[in-house]
């Protein structure tokens, strides 16, 4: 029976609801009458409340499929051109590669070898929020502009 206990964990999910809880005189959950507890609850385990959504009818519902299948178009036609684009770049890439095979094979094999340390996206400084390694230079001395 104890095995039985283990094979199957019990899951519980967190659920907290406002009314549940007794209200004190101020007419919150916190003994000092501090609504920020009782808010933090409200927000973290409430459901969020959702607006209905519209109902469209006859001549509304048809000029929303109408937009809705001309933007699906769109977005097909825009994908197609973009898989050309690739396409068209790709074929490129691989003549050039052929004849550049065909014309020097050092610099074929040299076109195929990726370098370890440079690599576009790794060298490239990533904008941060943190302070620079070097600090402040209290050294520093403005430079004095007479005119």
């Amino acid at each position: 029976m104890l095995t039985a206990a283990i094979r199957t964990p019990v899951f519980r999910r967190a659920t907290y609801s406002v009314s549940q809880t007794r209200l004190n005189s101020t007419g919150s959950t916190a003994p000092g009458g501090d609504t920020r507890l009782e808010t933090i609850r409200r927000v973290l385990f409430e459901p969020a409340s959702r607006e209905k959504t519209i109902t469209l009818e006859g001549e509304m519902l048809e000029q929303h499929e109408t937009i809705e299948r001309a933007w699906k178009l769109h977005r097909m036609r825009q994908r197609e051109q973009r898989e050309r684009s690739l396409e068209l770049q790709f074929r490129a890439m691989n003549s050039a590669m052929n004849e550049l095979e065909k014309t020097s094979d050092r610099l074929f094999k040299g076109a195929l070898v990726k370098s370890r340390h440079v690599t576009y996206p790794k060298q490239a400084k990533i904008p941060t929020e943190t302070p620079s390694t070097q600090g402040w230079d209290y050294a520093y001395k403005a430079t004095e502009v007479t005119a």
